[in-house]
């Protein structure tokens, strides 16, 4: 397995040039913007902070141009969606309770405060079975797709994947950014690139380090729309193993509010939730983790602790 970065958000204190130099990648970088959608191609800032040649891999364009000369393909992907979003909505609505279950038994006081600590454990559990529940269905339905059209069979896949593999053995290293989660994760996985991208160096940020994870968890405790809750999207790619990322973490979640914090990292155990904000990465060597910035992880005393740089 390669090695893989992971990094904080990158507009305005951007590491991805100081990685490559740390790691002495100097030659032609792939650079996968999907997430970027219709801004795939906007890519003349990320070639002039890296100095380096980079070949975009056009994810965004060219699964488009697949799916339109393979309506069969889109109509599937389309209803695959459509079942994902329903389950999404079920899990969502189950959550929210559930959550709000766990932080009420957390702010209330009895008359034998002995009790409490066992009900927070086990209402804590039913949120982390919930979450199992969930991630089976949509397990489910993806393999159902699979089963059914196995993208990478179909010529019109295969040909498009040959020539991201033929472009890939050309460089380096490859750099993810970040846009929507989502879209980004529909590339990656309908072009089956997990097993072109462990054989190359990759560095990764926001939604680019999410989808390189076990698990990609979204969060936001401050939407515009009220307050959010944490919850699984979907399995990642696992090239990075063990943590949960959290792009973002110092402006999308309340790091003052233990109850939330400790929940957050007892939940998704034994993986560890990192906080990744401006300046702070952690690179994966295949066999173990290190970090560097200041990194930190989320425990389940509510605490944020610093990482172990290397």
């Amino acid at each position: 397995m390669t090695t893989v970065t992971l990094l904080g958000p990158q507009r305005h204190d951007p590491m991805v040039k100081q990685t490559l130099d740390r790691q002495n990648l100097t030659g032609r970088v792939a650079a996968i913007t999907g997430g970027w959608e219709e801004r795939e191609h906007e890519q003349a800032i990320l070639e002039e902070h890296i100095k380096r040649p980079t070949v975009p891999l056009g994810l965004h364009r060219r699964l488009e141009e697949v799916l339109e000369h393979d309506p069969s393909l889109a109509m599937a992907l389309r209803d695959r969606n459509d079942r994902l979003r329903v389950a999404q909505t079920l899990y969502r609505r189950r959550l929210g309770r559930s959550l709000q279950a766990v932080r009420e038994l957390h702010g209330i006081t009895v008359s034998r405060m002995e009790l409490l600590p066992s009900d927070r454990a086990d209402a804590l559990r039913a949120v982390a079975y919930l979450d199992e529940h969930y991630l089976s269905q949509i397990r489910s339905i993806h393999g159902a797709f699979l089963d059914l059209w196995n993208p990478v069979d179909r010529q019109s896949v295969a040909e498009v994947r040959a020539a991201i593999a033929e472009e890939l053995a050309d460089c380096c290293a490859v750099v993810i950014a970040g846009g929507n989660v989502g879209v980004l994760l529909d590339q990656l996985t309908l072009f089956d690139l997990r097993p072109l991208l462990e054989r190359t160096p990759v560095i990764a940020w926001s939604a680019g380090a999410m989808v390189l994870t076990d698990r990609i968890v979204l969060f936001h405790d401050n939407p515009p729309q009220g307050r959010g809750d944490p919850e699984l999207y979907d399995d990642g790619l696992g090239l990075a193993p063990s943590i949960v990322a959290l792009p973002h973490a110092s402006s999308r979640l309340r790091l003052d509010d233990r109850v939330r914090v400790g929940s957050l990292a007892e939940r998704f155990k034994p993986a560890t939730c990192v906080a990744l904000d401006e300046g702070c990465g952690v690179h994966w060597s295949g066999s173990a983790w290190s970090a560097f910035g200041r990194t930190r992880r989320l425990e389940a005393s509510g605490k944020l602790v610093g990482m172990v740089a290397p």
